[in-house]
Order: structure tokens, then C-alpha cells, then sequence
């Protein structure tokens, strides 16, 4: 007796059904988790870092920023180059002044509480410590830069203003204004932030540069925006006006 062999032929039509069914399914899945990702994209706040080096953000550019679709908050940001010295290391950075209780940081690390008063409050950057030299511009070491970061509570620092902000500097090194006074200051720690900046209370950094006879202009602010678009859009509308736009969460 002759054994029938299977015709094939009449499962293609099934297999090539089931195939198409596989793949249109596979294709509405996509389709649905591509649109559930971009709702959720549009429900969600993006940080925006905008800077503009050609002229001061003034109130008026400000006012006119919170006119942008999504717009929800908006820092401006002081800065002015310092040595931050601590203990037997150093590092020159930017210092900047905002408003420490809505600026958007991440804490890493609290210090404890304390009083915003005569000495200033400084929140750092974690990895701060790990870019300081010695006087001599040997690199802290890993131990080195870790005890730092332990003793932050305890710790005080020295902020110096760099020279070319001092009112009436006539180019020659030191730490001293045109009128004598050094522009050191004795600074302790608030805290650790993600990062490497440096911050101080925007009111406390501008009575301390005044007091040594410099001023800062705005040049930077932050810019939160609801929304991807919206914030794609800011981007685009803000780099044409003339800005250089960092997307810190986007």
C-alpha cells in the first residue's frame, strides 16, 4: 500500500493568513506603545538651560520667555569666576547665584541645617572634589577627594573672586579690590547636588560682589517647559533668537 504524502500546498494559504495576522498584530502593538510613549512624553516637564552672551536676559526678555507654549517656570542664574579653596586643595570655577529653595537641583547629600546668614552657604557639585589640584596642580586622589566629601559637614572653604572681576583691577595677581579689602570670603557647605557646579544664594552672592566693589548681569537662565513639543519648539524658537540651549532633561 502506497503511503500519501502531505500536500503542502494547501497549508500555504493558512501559514501565509497566519503570518499576515502575526504581523499586523505585532504592527498595532507598536503603533500603540509609540503613541502611549509619546503621551507620556507630553505629560512630562523638560529643564532647559538657556544662554545668552550677547547682551544681559533682562526682565523684559524674561517676561517674554514665559509667554512660551508649556511654560511653567523660569531661574535666572548669576555667575561669576572664583577659586574655591578647601583645606590644601583648589579648584577655579563658576560660581553661581540662584535661589536655593526652587532651584531645580538633585541632592545628593545634605550637610545639615543652616541658617542663610553672614557666611555664605555654598551647595557643590559631587564631583567638585574630584577635579581639585594642589598649589602645585597635582590632582587630588580618590582617598583624598572621598574624606573631603565625608567631612562636608565640618568643612569650610575659601572663595576668592578671579581677578578680571574685581572693579578697578589693573591686571597684576592677588586677592586684593582696588580699595584694599580682600575679596576672600569664608564659606561652608550646604550639601551636595548631581553634577560639578557651584552655588550660592543669589541675594548672598550679590551683597558679597558688591561689597568688593563687582557686579554680575544676567547672562543665563532655566527654563521649565510641559511638554516634548512644546519643548522641542522652545529650543528651535530660543537658538534663533540668539541663545545656546542645553537640554538638561529632554
Amino acid at each position: 500500500m502506497t503511503k500519501q504524502k502531505p500536500n503542502k500546498r494547501k497549508y500555504l494559504p493558512f501559514v501565509s493568513a497566519t503570518v499576515l495576522i502575526v504581523g499586523a498584530v505585532a504592527a498595532l502593538i507598536f503603533l500603540l506603545t509609540q503613541f502611549a510613549l509619546e503621551q507620556w512624553q507630553e505629560r512630562q516637564t523638560y529643564i532647559l538651560s538657556a544662554h545668552l552672551s550677547s547682551q544681559e536676559i533682562t526682565t523684559e526678555l524674561c517676561t517674554s520667555m514665559s509667554r512660551i507654549t508649556g511654560f511653567e517656570k523660569l531661574w535666572t542664574v548669576m555667575e561669576t569666576e572664583i577659586t574655591l579653596m578647601v583645606e590644601d586643595w583648589q579648584i577655579s570655577t563658576t560660581l553661581m547665584g540662584v535661589d536655593l529653595e526652587t532651584f531645580p537641583f538633585t541632592t545628593v547629600r545634605s550637610a545639615g541645617e543652616k541658617n542663610l546668614g553672614s557666611v555664605p552657604l555654598l551647595l557643590a557639585g559631587e564631583e567638585i572634589f574630584n577635579r581639585m589640584t594642589d598649589p602645585n596642580g597635582t590632582a587630588i586622589t580618590v582617598r583624598q577627594s572621598k574624606i573631603l566629601t565625608e567631612s562636608m559637614e565640618s568643612l569650610t572653604a575659601q572663595i576668592i573672586l578671579e581677578d578680571s572681576n574685581i572693579a578697578g583691577d589693573s591686571g597684576t595677581s592677588g586677592d586684593s579690590d582696588a580699595s584694599g579689602n580682600t575679596s576672600a570670603e569664608t564659606a561652608e557647605f550646604l550639601g551636595l547636588v548631581s553634577g560639578d557646579g557651584l552655588y550660592m544664594d543669589a541675594d548672598q552672592m550679590r551683597s558679597w560682589l558688591s561689597g568688593h566693589g563687582s557686579s554680575v548681569s544676567v547672562h543665563l537662565v532655566y527654563l521649565q517647559i510641559k511638554g516634548k513639543s512644546n519643548a522641542k519648539t522652545a529650543e528651535k524658537s530660543l537658538t534663533d533668537s540668539g541663545f545656546q540651549i542645553n537640554n538638561l532633561s529632554i
